[in-house]
């Protein structure tokens, strides 16, 4: 998908219909009280499908020979990463109607992931393990209408986390032009 890069201030309406936004929303209301559940099947879905991304996390993940999970994750510690990335995203959905703040978190964000040694190619390796986990707790209210919708937002939160990635000194409250 192709987002448009217009100001940062109007951009979230060019990218997500209203309808979209209270979907996204509308489902995140059923699912915002249980976030470590959401978290940790993220989580799992993600060290399974892309096992080379658990380096990212040493102090979580204690790779053996295999670079298998087995016992060597730190449960807790991954359950509180898990709650924290879900809380960020608690805070994206919740900040959908106001693109200028939103956009200044996302940038932040993208800055601190640096710091992490996470490189933007890698933003789009959770997707697919965020699509599961939504449709695991979700379950018969992720319908194709919701799913597509998350996808935009997931699009959406990549481009700015990307953007503060690849500019970490820039002040992320400053009027960014995405445009190029």
């Amino acid at each position: 998908m192709h987002l448009p890069f217009p100001n940062r201030g109007k951009q979230l309406h060019k990218v997500l219909t209203p309808d979209q936004i209270q979907l996204v929303q509308g489902s995140w209301a059923l699912i915002k009280d249980d976030l470590e559940k959401l978290g940790l099947i993220v989580f799992y879905r993600l060290f399974e499908t892309e096992p080379q991304m658990k380096t990212m996390f040493p102090k979580i993940v204690q790779i053996n020979h295999e670079n298998k999970l087995e016992t060597n994750i730190d449960r807790e510690m991954l359950a509180r990463h898990a709650v924290t990335v879900m809380e960020g995203l608690g805070a994206a959905v919740e900040s959908l109607d106001d693109s200028r703040f939103l956009n200044g978190v996302l940038v932040s964000i993208g800055q601190t992931h640096v710091h992490r040694q996470v490189k933007p190619h890698m933003l789009k390796k959770l997707w697919p393990s965020l699509s599961y986990g939504l449709q695991q707790v979700l379950s018969g209210n992720y319908t194709k209408s919701v799913a597509e919708a998350w996808k935009r937002v997931y699009d959406y939160i990549c481009v700015y986390m990307k953007h503060g990635m690849e500019n970490p000194d820039i002040d992320p409250d400053s009027n960014i032009d995405l445009r190029r």
